[in-house]
């Protein structure tokens, strides 16, 4: 991985290669090395019909009139063509024939994928099987209300998943800024969520460190998805951890809360490496599962446990889609301090919970610890990030340049980043 002082970082859809001493690195954190499933569809279909807490798949379509089966997007690398017609076949054998069957993609709020990309993703033998949409998320016509969580969240959901005789979620669980790991009711909420819900609940997270609910199954916010999740009719989760390089090494489905644990039990042993002592930096590359901020920044998370107060982070994200489209009151306030946040939200200044998420998870980092953050983009607009009070770089070897000549004897972490796993490894 480091040879002769060089290392190879992930940089959108291309390696770049940068010039750091040996002596600086203090490790280059990765998920634990996995062998992948070697034959997924046995192992799905073995899965499916022996589940945890559930009849077999065919046997819970049995007298369904129809089902939903909500996939992610393509920000979550999987084989999601291979997957469907196994999942699929086992709906039709249990009576429901392929034009009962649909599959919307779970946005969240990200960008609605383009039926290019859908091609790509689901493969045409599926497409000419059943039909594939986005989830809108911001269309109240497509949406139905459910009242309130407990917490007082507004549920709005999009209405065909809901209307379904049968919801069937598919998603992989690795660890999350806020839910605590992803996967099971997640594919749900904030998934195929309105924007009451999604910001809602993401807003949940501004009052918790990243310690306190990274990797932790039981924490307020995953309680509010799973209370959506139920209230929705979620009945059947299929949940898959991957290894490093996007192949499934895991699989557990079934009942939506106990195959989702039993998929956590699995991926606490990769996802937990050793931390002997904080940095003086953190650079984090970013793939192409990251075409904008939004999506970029679970790479900058790391560095609220990794470096120390007045650190440095930088984070290699080309953005080919700016700061994130969907979300233009990040831009309009930038990065504050969290009762800053806060109180903006209270007076109504703030009005995109979701974003206030984002900007109290990624304030934590540059403005509590203040903590110097760097993007390395040369397809964004440097404008629009030094506006955000971030520091913008064109070239990587720039960035290291800068960080080993502010920080005297500098060590810190390096995450190359060859999946997207690799950014949300968590220590103990």
């Amino acid at each position: 991985m480091v040879k002769d002082g060089y290392i190879q970082i992930q940089y959108g859809d291309k390696v770049v290669e940068v010039d750091i001493p040996e002596k600086s690195i203090i490790a280059c954190p990765s998920i634990k090395d996995v062998e992948k499933i070697s034959d997924i569809k046995s192992e799905l279909l073995k899965s499916l019909r022996n589940p945890v807490g559930s009849l077999p798949l065919y046997d819970v379509a049995k007298g369904r009139k129809n089902a939903v089966v909500v996939i992610p997007d393509i920000t979550r690398p999987m084989p999601t063509s291979t997957l469907l017609h196994i999942i699929l076949d086992e709906l039709n054998a249990g009576g429901l024939e392929d034009c009962n069957i649909k599959a919307i993609i779970a946005l969240g709020t990200h960008r609605p994928m383009t039926q290019r990309e859908i091609l790509n993703m689901v493969g045409q033998d599926v497409l000419s099987r059943i039909e594939v949409k986005n989830h809108a998320w911001n269309d109240e016509k497509q949406l139905v209300c459910l009242g309130r969580t407990a917490n007082g969240t507004w549920i709005d959901v999009n209405r065909e998943v809901y209307e379904a005789d049968l919801v069937i979620g598919l998603s992989s669980v690795k660890p999350h800024r806020g839910a605590g790991w992803s996967g099971g009711a997640k594919i749900i909420d904030p998934g195929v969520c309105g924007q009451r819900t999604i910001g809602g609940t993401h807003y949940l997270t501004v009052d918790f460190a990243i310690d306190e609910v990274t990797g932790v199954l039981d924490n307020p916010i995953r309680r509010e998805i799973e209370d959506v999740a139920k209230k929705v009719g979620l009945e059947f989760s299929i949940n898959l951890v991957l290894n490093r390089k996007d192949e499934v090494a895991f699989i557990s489905s079934g009942n939506t809360f106990l195959s989702h644990k039993r998929a956590v039990e699995f991926a606490e042993r990769i996802f937990r490496v050793p931390q002997t002592e904080k940095g003086d930096f953190l650079i984090c590359g970013a793939g192409g599962w990251a075409p904008d901020f939004w999506t970029s920044v679970q790479g900058i998370f790391p560095a609220e446990y990794l470096v120390k107060d007045g650190g440095t982070v930088a984070i290699f994200t080309p953005c080919p889609e700016g700061i994130a489209k969907e979300h233009p009151q990040i831009e309009e306030y930038g990065y504050r301090r969290v009762t800053d946040i806060k109180e903006m939200v209270s007076r109504g200044i703030i009005t995109d919970l979701a974003a206030a998420g984002h900007m109290a998870a990624v304030s934590r980092v540059v403005i509590e610890k203040n903590i110097e953050c760097i993007v390395v983009s040369d397809k964004s607009n440097k404008q629009s990030f030094e506006s955000l009070g971030l520091m913008w770089m064109e070239t990587p070897q720039a960035a290291v340049d800068y960080i080993l000549n502010k920080h005297h004897n500098a060590r810190g972490y390096v995450f190359p980043v060859k999946s997207i796993t690799d950014t949300v490894v968590i220590p103990w």
